[in-house]
């Protein structure tokens, strides 16, 4: 595909002629049908925004929904059908990144939009017989990190979810009545449906987490002529999984009620739903290690260190963060650190120290602080809510600690991956997230001024550091100046001001009294010219 030739037509795309528009989408037809090789990804891309932009430049309702399904259809036109999956997954890159710019007078085209390329997409899998390589692809388009389910568009993965099976059994009716509609085996539909259950064990928002439970999961069990027991299988297994979290193993049993009891399988069924479980639960591994190594890149990015094998410690680390979200009941392990006394010009940062039975007791004297007690992050600042989320960098080093925290519990304290966690740069961030954890006692509301840290944090300079000056700061004392400080004065309060304004004072001869005149204000009251 010649890109000049793709550039000229996204602009005509984009146009506002509802003249050029047409035109312009007749042409990128023919240039479809004339595609024998695959297509650039990124060109795809560009054509796919365009077309975003043609249906947004159209107003009227009626040919909304012509341009919608006019858009659809040019993937009809490409005779190779994997250039067709790529094209859906272009579309909904496109949707998903234009998806936050969308005003209340767009909103209802582009989930009526939405809703047609769902619609076609199922069309598109039954015309080739819902082959399990197709399948595959159609996971590929609904897990992929740009597309649907990406965080700036939450609004697309919500109308996804909810229009899904609508669209299902839209389409199984009508093409019922005509024939064309081919049976799903109790595999198939496993396939089809194992994306949703990826989703289940990766996904955080909980609001995304109801509403697949609501429109998918439990609406599986409505739809007619189709054989469920090898996905009501999975989902028993994954309910009684490790790697699942409370929330998700409730979620799916939840589910499994609307199916009623369960039906026997076959052996090659079963086979199915073990290699199926397998990927799911590897793809979650590989999900919670990615988001690890994120987070050990941004924490020392100079590190040329080979990548650890961490599969061995995801599933406790994974369990070990719930138990501490819930009321830190369990302790992971005590570590015995260093009590932070450096020596002449070494960069390192004291050692974090866990005082938060003190906290949570409340019993402490900040006064008996050495000025170098430092706070386990994740177990001494917990926030109100234990479903609030932070910010992702906060999030992942949060995980790294409890990571850190599992490695010294199991005697490993010779790994390779302790030792990059405690490197000087690794605990500075920490302690970073241990004042970020302090947010819930809302210090905004007690200091006006953002800039006066020193009135919320007891900073000490180490003179043995210099030239880096290095400050370390004592977290204990930080959240004892903000428990007991004094708010400000707020600098909006409302002051009684006494009135500059001259009176005008006259004598009441009637009354024998001294009056003040009002003031006249001018009217605005205007007489009409026909008066």
């Amino acid at each position: 595909m010649d890109a000049q030739v793709a550039q000229r037509l996204c602009h005509m795309l984009a146009s506002c002629e509802e003249a050029t528009r047409t035109r312009a989408l007749r042409s990128v037809s023919k240039l479809f049908a004339q595609i024998r090789e695959p297509v650039d990804e990124l060109t795809l891309v560009k054509i796919t925004k365009a077309l975003y932009y043609m249906l947004w430049m159209t107003d009227k309702p009626l040919k909304v929904r012509k341009v919608a399904v006019a858009i659809v259809e040019t993937q009809n036109r490409f005779a190779d059908r994997s250039n067709r999956f790529l094209f859906f997954t272009a579309l909904f890159r496109s949707i998903s990144m234009e998806w936050p710019t969308l005003d209340k007078n767009r909103l209802d085209k582009m989930l009526l939009f939405v809703r047609i390329v769902v619609a076609a997409l199922l069309e598109f899998l039954n015309d080739g017989g819902w082959a399990m390589q197709e399948l595959e692809e159609f996971e590929v388009i609904v897990l992929d990190s740009e597309g649907i389910f990406n965080k700036r568009s939450r609004g697309l993965a919500f109308q996804f979810l909810q229009v899904f099976f609508d669209e299902f059994r839209e389409n199984q009716e009508s093409l019922t009545k005509s024939k064309k509609f081919a049976e799903l085996s109790a595999c198939a539909f496993l396939q089809l449906m194992k994306p949703f259950l990826v989703l289940a064990l990766t996904l955080d928002n909980k609001h995304v987490l109801n509403t697949l439970s609501m429109y998918v999961l439990k609406r599986a069990a409505n739809v007619p002529v189709v054989p469920m027991h090898g996905f009501t299988l999975a989902m028993d297994r994954l309910s009684e999984s490790q790697l699942a979290r409370p929330f998700v193993k409730n979620m799916l049993k939840e589910a499994l009620v609307e199916f009623g009891e369960m039906l026997p399988v076959d052996d090659e069924l079963e086979r199915h739903v073990s290699a199926a479980i397998s990927a799911i639960e590897s793809a979650v591994q590989k999900d919670s290690i990615s988001h690890t190594k994120e987070a050990l890149d941004m924490a020392d990015p100079g590190d040329d260190d080979q990548t650890m094998n961490l599969n061995a410690g995801v599933e406790d680390t994974r369990s070990t963060r719930s138990l501490n979200r819930k009321g830190r009941n369990v302790k992971v392990g005590t570590t015995d650190e260093p009590s932070g006394e450096t020596k002449e010009g070494s960069d390192i940062a004291p050692g974090l120290v866990d005082v938060s039975d003190m906290l949570d007791t409340e019993m402490y004297d900040p006064d008996d602080m050495d000025g170098e007690g430092f706070i386990s992050l994740a177990e001494a600042f917990g926030p109100r809510n234990p479903n609030r989320t932070l910010g992702k960098h906060m999030k992942e080093i949060a995980t790294l600690d409890t990571l850190r925290k599992y490695i010294v519990a199991n005697g490993h304290e010779q790994h390779k991956l302790l030792k990059k966690l405690n490197t000087p740069r690794m605990r500075r961030q920490m302690t970073l997230l241990a004042l970020h954890k302090i947010r819930w006692l809302n210090p905004d509301r007690r200091f006006k001024c953002a800039r006066k840290l020193h009135r919320i944090m007891t900073i000490t300079e180490t003179a043995e550091s210099l030239p880096s000056r290095r400050r370390s700061i004592d977290v204990a004392k930080a959240l004892h100046n903000i428990k007991h400080t004094t708010p400000e004065k707020s600098i909006v309060r409302k002051r009684n001001r006494k009135s500059t304004e001259p009176k005008r004072v006259v004598f009441n001869l009637k009354n024998n009294q001294v009056a003040t005149i009002p003031k006249k204000v001018k009217s605005t009251y205007t007489v009409p010219l026909w008066y």
